[in-house]
């Protein structure tokens, strides 16, 4: 696939309003038949290739960079201790590189994720499945919140910094093209009132079900869409979840999407992410 190329593809945004009588609209990962959320039928957008476009952290708010991992088998996250830590310890030192911060932690570790049709891969995992719809992995009080707890569990261990910020970081381990990529949407085309509170249901092996306020998005004709088309396993996506810092972007819309241009019999897309926080003393 060409770099320079474009694809219409459905972006599946929120459409429906909360009722205040019940509270936040609800997501349930494993069983999306549950969700109060409504997001059907798509809406068709226009993602462009982001390759030969100068973004940062701070505007448009992600980057991609390139990060050759040591993990032998990327099969073996959440199976294999000993690979975890690796993963865990590589992308700690990638975000404090790539942001420039003083301290940084990884908020649990890497997740596997995988396109529906990978039946046997997902059968023994939880919350695996691509999230097809624009969404953020917190609120500003969700974010907070989790700050806080880490912050009480760590602390002196961190900087006492003005300012922290919560990346995702995201790599395809199934070679291109990739059937499913993500999309990211550009930070600066994103009004505040696009957004709505979604209470994201999950299930975890460790768990059981979790809930934790996200961010979904309405559908706002000024966003602009983009993607890394074939994408391999030395380059990751990092892109904002969260940032106290009113004068930088605050966080990313993002979204899997059905890449149509992808030929017919395409390996279906695995990858590999991991989220972290950034503490700027």
């Amino acid at each position: 696939m060409s770099h320079d190329s474009a694809v219409q593809a459905e972006i599946n945004y929120v459409r429906n309003q909360a009722d205040p009588t019940i509270g936040a609209l609800e997501f349930v990962t494993e069983d999306e038949s549950l969700s109060t959320m409504q997001t059907l039928p798509g809406r068709l957008v226009t993602v462009r290739t982001a390759r030969d476009l100068p973004t940062s952290l701070d505007e448009e708010g992600f980057i991609l960079v390139p990060h050759a991992s040591k993990v032998a088998d990327f099969r073996m996250i959440e199976e294999d201790p000993d690979t975890d830590a690796l993963y865990i310890a590589e992308m700690t030192e990638l975000l404090r590189e790539v942001t420039g911060a003083t301290f940084a932690l990884m908020l649990g570790g890497g997740k596997k994720r995988f396109g529906e049709q990978a039946t046997s891969e997902l059968a023994d995992l939880a919350n695996a499945k691509p999230a097809r719809y624009p969404h953020a992995d917190n609120t500003d009080s969700s974010a907070a919140d989790l700050h806080a707890l880490v912050m009480s569990f760590l602390g002196d261990q961190v900087p006492n910094g003005s300012r922290w910020a919560m990346f995702n970081m995201w790599r395809a381990v199934s070679p291109p093209p990739q059937d499913i990529p993500l999309a990211v949407c550009d930070a600066t085309t994103v009004a505040p009132g696009d957004e709505v509170t979604v209470t994201a249901i999950t299930t975890t092996r460790e768990s059981g079900d979790l809930r934790h306020d996200t961010t979904g998005y309405r559908y706002n004709a000024a966003h602009r869409w983009y993607y890394y088309p074939d994408m391999h396993a030395d380059e990751v996506i990092v892109f904002k979840a969260h940032d106290t810092d009113p004068s930088r972007s605050r966080r990313v819309p993002h979204s899997a999407f059905t890449n149509s241009t992808c030929p017919a019999g395409t390996p279906t897309r695995s990858s590999i992410e991991a989220r972290g926080l950034a503490v700027f003393a």
